[in-house]
């Protein structure tokens, strides 16, 4: 009888160094993924924090640009040359080459109409008629006689001030109701709002614009951030844009009459001067913790050091006075 042989089993399955050494790679191409996916992530929210820097300041500058381009504007005619007769009472700044542009270097002078803390940055304020303009519906005399207007496109409502104009003299009022529709609207300007009822007598080529004087300054909003805010003739504060850690103006001034920029100030003292300011803003990123290592910049001639880790960014735009400069 022959002897039985017993043939070995096929080995089945996996040893136990071939489990360890595919754990191993696989902790390894864990990590890996892991770590390409933390390093998008963070190269993800610097793109984001960045786009969003930009976009808040292109606003902000555009915002201010516009308003700095129509100082002085009153439809028609040079506010240097033009009467403009003031009768709004509370009494509104009296519109002048001098008052149309106004800074105040770091705040000093100017008087915060609202609750809002103004930790830092200048202060500017524009005033000039804004919007569009609406016609004189026929001649406005006698000189106490209420405005009438070619319909309400604008929307005027009691309590508005308002610019009348025909380019040679102007009237700046507040309206105490407004009436009719269609064709004709009626701004009646009484002594109960204004310090006397009467208007300068004016043609049916004359036309009626909103005034407004808007001051730009940096305040804390409830959330506790840094922003943007401006202020009209209501004394209501509107926020505009937030992240702005601080905004510095620098002016051009024509000294010679001859309509270009012959030396710079933060500070003049002769605002009637003035035909460009240069505006420069210190933009702070919404997220912290996006930089491995403290950011510096330089900003208004100095050296600034963030607080945080946040990403920091200096955007600069220097505007025309528009209404100042020489006709081509």
């Amino acid at each position: 009888m022959k002897p039985t042989s017993i043939l070995p089993r096929p080995q089945s399955g996996f040893g136990l160094i071939e489990l360890m050494i595919a754990m191993t790679l696989g902790l390894v191409l864990l990590g890996s993924i892991g770590y390409v996916f933390i390093g998008s992530r963070g190269a993800f929210r610097v793109t984001d924090n960045l786009s969003r820097m930009q976009e808040n300041a292109r606003y902000a500058l555009d915002v201010i640009g516009r308003d700095v381009r129509m100082a002085g504007y009153v439809g028609c005619g040079n506010i240097a040359s033009m009467q403009v007769n003031t009768i709004a009472n509370p009494p509104v700044p009296p519109m002048t080459a001098a008052s149309a542009l106004i800074g105040y270097d770091n705040g000093a002078g100017w008087t915060n109409p609202t609750s809002i803390v103004r930790p830092i940055g200048d202060v500017l304020s524009i005033m000039g008629a804004f919007g569009g303009e609406v016609n004189l519906t026929g001649n406005l005399a006698p000189s106490n006689s209420n405005v009438q207007i070619n319909g309400n496109p604008n929307g005027y409502a009691t309590g508005d001030v308002l610019v009348v104009t025909n380019c040679s003299t102007a009237d700046v009022f507040k309206t105490t109701t407004v009436s009719g529709g269609g064709g004709s609207v009626t701004l009646n300007h009484s002594n109960s709002s204004n310090t006397g009822n009467r208007v300068g007598t004016y043609g049916a080529d004359s036309f009626v614009m909103r005034m407004e004087q808007f001051t730009y300054f940096i305040g804390n909003n409830p959330a506790g951030n840094r922003a943007l805010y401006r202020v009209g003739l209501n004394g209501q504060a509107e926020e505009l844009v937030e992240h702005i850690e601080n905004m510095q103006m620098r002016y051009g001034l024509d000294t010679t009459g001859d309509g270009a920029v012959n030396s710079y100030s933060n500070a003049p003292t002769n605002w009637a001067q003035v035909i460009s300011v240069t505006i420069s803003l210190l933009m702070r990123s919404p997220d912290n913790n996006l930089s491995t290592a403290i950011q510096t910049a330089t900003f208004n001639n100095a050296t600034f050091t963030a607080p945080d880790r946040r990403l920091y960014q200096v955007f600069s735009a220097t505007v025309g006075v528009r209404n100042r400069l020489p006709t081509q």
